[in-house]
């Protein structure tokens, strides 16, 4: 009896979509992130159809009312191409977050999505490049600012004479001195940072910079050759820039989870007040994440600066 019960229990029904997706997650050594997923045939058909189907209720075929024509004749009409193409921009964000999730990811830029390999009837194969924050040593930056301005501390009489002389500006010497901070940090920190971050950020810049150019009249090259550069040297220029700005973000970033600095209500409603003008203080009063990045980033440096 015991064994005739066993027999007519019920199996499990294997849920679909598990697994549906093969997904393979590579990290390089700069903290890049290269995610291979391959995609069953009867997914790709399911989002093909289903994206002819939207089509369908949309599409204007003469002869037929809206949304009634065959799903033979729109497909004809639209092309498979398109319909594919709606296809991979439904079913994409849908393997890159499950890829995300299964593997507990913290990407800080949107993915590159490639599809390698994309065969009618068969598996698709699409890697995607992405990244996480890197890890930064700051190395004995303390260390390093304390000696720097110990040395400026030094009295000598050509200074007194020269601050009698030009009494020096109080605003000028205190950015003077961030900038000075800024520059040590710089130099003392150590991180690898990933190439598809700084690659992504060039080619931001750039596409701005073409952007601004047509609207001038003029191509990239016109433009650069009034300043003396090259697409060369511009990439090169904006990779330092975007490289030195990382290097600080995660400096400042660090030192302040370190030195739990914080950033308090009280702080944002008192920097909100002292904006005069009337539509940046709506946009930051929006973007209280943003403004409170900012006001994090000035008190860090206030911090440095007392060493």
């Amino acid at each position: 009896m015991a064994n005739k019960k066993k027999n007519n229990q019920k199996k499990p029904t294997p849920n679909p979509k598990t697994n549906s997706f093969q997904i393979k997650v590579s990290r390089l050594k700069d903290n890049t992130i290269k995610i291979e997923a391959k995609i069953p045939q009867q997914e790709i058909k399911k989002e093909y159809d289903q994206a002819l189907e939207k089509l369908q209720k949309t599409t204007e075929i003469k002869g037929f009312r809206k949304g009634r024509a065959p799903k033979e004749r729109v497909e004809k009409v639209v092309g498979q191409n398109e319909i594919y193409q709606q296809a991979i921009n439904q079913l994409l964000p849908k393997v890159y977050q499950k890829a995300i999730e299964e593997n507990q990811l913290k990407p800080i830029i949107a993915p590159q999505a490639k599809l390698v390999s994309a065969k009618e009837g068969e598996d698709w194969l699409v890697e995607f490049t992405t990244c996480e924050l890197p890890e930064i040593d700051l190395n004995d930056y303390q260390e390093k600012i304390k000696k720097t301005f110990a040395k400026e501390a030094i009295w000598t009489p050509e200074k007194d004479k020269k601050d009698k002389k030009n009494p020096p500006d109080e605003s000028l010497k205190k950015a003077e001195k961030f900038q000075k901070i800024i520059d040590i940090l710089v130099k003392s920190v150590e991180v690898v940072l990933p190439e598809v971050l700084i690659t992504n950020e060039v080619n931001q810049k750039l596409a701005n910079l073409i952007e601004k150019t047509e609207k001038m009249g003029l191509s990239l090259e016109q433009y650069l050759a009034t300043l003396g550069k090259t697409i060369d040297s511009i990439k090169d220029e904006y990779r330092q820039e975007s490289e030195k700005n990382w290097k600080l973000e995660l400096a400042l970033n660090k030192i302040a989870d370190k030195e739990k600095i914080v950033v308090s209500e009280q702080d944002i409603e008192e920097a909100l007040r002292k904006i005069e003008n009337k539509k940046e203080k709506a946009q930051l009063s929006n973007q209280r994440y943003m403004l409170s990045s900012m006001i994090r980033r000035q008190k860090t440096l206030e911090f440095l600066q007392s060493l």
